[in-house]
């Protein structure tokens, strides 16, 4: 008989879709948590198992609130300490970095410190870091500043003693005082802030709001008229390309700026508005930007960003760091060029390293360099190798992020952890997947409990454990299907992951398309593309693959969409570009697929319509949670009141005025087939296509997103727990639902994120009607079972990063699995 204390048991677990199951998972074991899309796996793993242990280990130490809701189960026993790895993106720092997350830049920082080089500024000679450990260091205060400085032992004059910090663009020691550490800067975009064909009273100054004109107009006849530059009320009418460059300047600068000084050096700024103080139309911009975004940071993104512009900074040209600390070389590589490097390539200079360094120098950097290569050896285990360390946060994928987390716990080597990880494979190529089986086995031998929501079947035969929810999703999931070894499960009879198991994966695609007329984009070299030229086909479904970090994206989005209008040969042959991608439907929980595609509107319409049949004088908007009249306003329409806590992230309670139904009273009375408008937005779109079955505008829009694998969704579900997948079929799934005509190119990024296989191939099936229909579809792509089904297939590599930017192969399935020099063949 087993050991209770061998397993963690999940007892009674109700919360959300579940049915009351009951799940065991093996201590010490890699365990996978299997089901097709919204089967109830997120809610089993993170709603329940590591919600409790955060509250549990939390409550230990008496911080808990008495009202945190408490998950919807009877009884877990076994909980160790939970470490969640979620493919939500939490660290929005610009200032974050692959290389400070894995602290390989706090190391490399070390490294420069103790042997690093600078040629003197009085006298040129190289002085040697490793010499200076013995010389005294003293205090002298140079302006406002006290530097530590020694003496230069060959001119002997004072030195600024460099330290860690002086390599860190987040201290005041060793940012560039420009860009503060950044890398960029924030400039006025003159193409989104003016149009010089139209006057000032037009609207050419675009950021200008209305009346504004009104109220600057005067004052800058008033500041023209004090510095003596011919300009009248009447030339406010006059297109600003027209108006002189001394009159642009005081535009677009004013009246405090230095431009203006140096043009009018004799006179005085005015000292007030009567005079002629005008602040001027970009400086005011700046400063609006400035005060505003400290005290709200989405201030930056809604109003302010469209007329401004991210650059690289001039003064340290993207490096971040001061010129003092670039000067520091080890081996004649100053810090900055490593920061740049992909970790493949760094790993490749810390092992040369060791060639060119004396005997002593190297037992002092030992320590640091096997420190180093621990962490970048890691980083490629999981398959991160590609990445530069100076790659922020706020770009990586989700699967990126894990991963990046992945290596990290790994190099922690904590035992006894549960470990729970959503979806490691996604964005990752197939043949970094047995390195990621690997890295989760070692975690596992480490003494740890892994357990991983994943469909990649690779990794789902690897587990030693599986548990299968579903059957289906939504209401018609939630249950245990299938729980044991693989080939336990394989042999469940109900289990749809079982029944994968089972089949063989289908072959390549034996009837392609005809492949002939298309696009052609010529000497490709945006970022690591190397001159390429690539022809794509049209009428067609065509994969562009690669190792992750090859060039896909940047072949796609920087070549082929941004030079569509110069550069890009058959353009003519395309009447409408669609682009649907992971970028989310809206950062707030009042978005969701429902307000995206619009068919709330619809749904708004026949409930209003149903209230003036039942007597109730009542509006569209009156259905709306998003403005006042029929939502709650006690929780302004969210259903939920948001409690801060201290230490850990805000908890969100159900509003006790409306139950978080989100309406009042009135609003609710009204049903359609007895449901009312709250009811509405808690069904999956599977069981709303029931409800709305007579009224074909709504029924349209539904089916399409049922049709595209997303029946399991509430039409409620805010768009913020939406994943990147998930929202990349909601947009497809609304413009499938509204589109009309033909030759339209559509180009998705990484479609089948977060899809089921047997998910997977409903889309496939949608992709083919689409192409049937003679349009276009372009699938940037990993997921093995999409690709073979393409038409044709576009490669890239071999590697990623600097070893990227190459058409290594390119044809139909068919060719590519005869092409000696393609790495996907061998996974086809």
């Amino acid at each position: 008989m087993d050991n209770k204390r061998d397993w963690i048991e999940i007892r009674g677990a109700r919360q959300n879709n579940l049915k009351d199951i009951c799940v065991k998972f093996p201590r010490n074991k890699l365990s996978v948590v299997t089901g097709v899309s919204g089967s109830g796996k997120s809610t089993l793993l993170f709603d329940i198992l590591c919600q409790e242990g955060e509250r549990k280990f939390v409550g230990a130490t008496g911080k808990v609130p008495d009202h945190v809701q408490r998950p919807d189960y009877d009884e877990i026993n076994g909980l160790s300490p939970i470490v969640s790895v979620s493919q939500q993106q939490y660290n929005k720092n610009p200032r974050s970095t692959v290389g400070t997350y894995s602290e390989i830049y706090t190391y490399l920082r070390l490294l420069y410190t103790v042997i690093g080089e600078r040629a003197c500024p009085h006298c040129a000679k190289i002085i040697e870091f490793s010499i200076l450990r013995s010389f005294p260091v003293h205090t002298i205060q140079s302006g406002h500043e006290v530097l530590e400085v020694y003496s230069c032992p060959f001119c002997h004059k004072p030195v600024e003693n460099i330290t860690m910090a002086h390599f860190s663009f987040n201290t005041l020691a060793g940012a560039c005082s420009k860009c503060f550490g950044l890398g960029k800067i924030i400039e006025p975009n003159f193409e989104k802030i003016l149009d010089d064909s139209l006057s000032i009273k037009e609207g050419g100054i675009k950021v200008w709001k209305k009346g504004f004109v009104w109220h600057f107009g005067p004052l800058l006849v008033r500041a023209a008229n004090y510095y003596g530059i011919p300009f009248r009320e009447e030339d406010l009418h006059t297109p600003i390309g027209e108006l002189a460059e001394t009159m642009k300047t005081l535009l677009f600068y004013g009246t405090e700026d230095e431009r203006i000084r140096s043009l009018k050096p004799d006179k005085p700024a005015p000292k007030d508005m009567k005079q002629g103080k005008y602040e001027g139309a970009v400086n005011s911009l700046m400063r609006r930007y400035f005060e505003e975004s400290q005290q709200d940071e989405s201030v930056e993104r809604e109003e302010y960003m469209p007329f401004l512009q991210h650059v690289v900074c001039p003064e340290c040209q993207g490096t971040r760091l001061k010129k003092a600390s670039l000067e520091v070389k080890v081996n004649n590589t100053p810090i900055d060029r490593l920061f740049s490097k992909s970790i493949e390539r760094l790993n490749v200079w810390i092992d040369d390293l060791k060639n060119h360094l004396s005997i002593s120098d190297y037992e002092a950097v030992r320590p640091i360099l096997e420190d180093l290569k621990e962490r970048t050896e890691g980083l490629c285990k999981v398959g991160l190798g590609y990445l530069s360390l100076d790659r922020t946060f706020t770009t990586l994928s989700g699967g990126e992020t894990q991963r990046l987390r992945l290596s990290a716990l790994l190099n922690s080597n904590l035992t006894g952890m549960v470990c729970v990880l959503d979806e490691p494979t996604t964005g990752l190529h197939p043949k970094d997947t047995d390195k990621l089986i690997k890295s989760l086995q070692l975690l596992r031998d480490l003494g740890n409990t892994v357990i991983v929501i994943e469909h990649d079947l690779d990794v789902v035969k690897q587990a030693d454990y599986i548990v299968d929810i579903g059957p289906e999703a939504g209401s018609k999931g939630g249950y245990l299907v299938a729980q044991g070894s693989p080939e336990e499960v394989r042999n469940t009879k109900d289990s749809i992951t079982g029944a994968c198991l089972r089949q063989n994966r289908a072959g390549i695609k034996q009837s392609s398309r005809e492949c002939h007329a298309g696009l052609q984009i010529n000497q490709a070299n945006s970022h690591n593309l190397k001159n390429v030229d690539v022809h794509i086909p049209l009428h067609v479904l065509t994969a562009i693959v690669g190792v992750s970090g090859s060039g896909k994206s940047t072949l796609v989005f920087d070549e082929l969409l941004e030079k569509w209008d110069s550069q890009i040969e058959g353009t003519s042959k395309i009447n409408r570009i669609v682009v649907v991608d992971q970028s989310s439907m809206g950062r707030i929980a009042r978005s969701n697929a429902a307000t995206y595609t619009k068919v709330f509107d619809d749904i708004r319409q026949a409930f209003k319509e149903t209230a003036l049949r039942q007597g109730l004088k009542m509006t569209a908007s009156d259905f709306s949670f998003n403005v006042s009249g029929g939502r709650c306003e006690h929780c302004k329409g969210t259903g939920k009141i948001k409690l801060q806590m201290h230490f850990m992230s805000p908890r969100y309670l159900i509003c006790p005025k409306c139950e978080g139904k989100r309406y009042n009273d009135k609003v609710l009375q009204v049903k359609i087939d007895g449901c009312n408008i709250a009811d509405v937005l808690e069904m999956t779109v599977k069981e709303s296509v029931a409800l709305f079955s007579d009224l074909d505008k709504i029924k349209q829009k539904l089916v399409y997103l049922d049709k595209i694998g997303l029946g399991y969704i509430k039409l409620g579900q805010p768009a913020n727990t939406l994943s990147g997948g998930e929202a990349q079929r909601i947009k497809l799934a609304s413009e499938l639902a509204t589109a009309t005509g033909q030759n339209t190119l559509y180009i998705l990024d990484e479609p089948s994120v977060g899809l089921h296989e047997s998910d997977t191939d409903k889309l496939i099936e949608v992709l083919h009607e689409l192409v049937d229909k003679e349009n276009s579809v372009v699938v940037i792509e990993h997921h093995v079972s999409l690709i073979r089904q393409a038409d044709w297939i576009i490669e890239m590599g071999p590697g990623g990063g600097e070893d990227g930017g190459s058409v290594i192969a390119e044809g139909t399935p068919q060719q590519i699995k005869a092409n000696a020099n393609s790495l996907i063949k061998q996974f086809l």
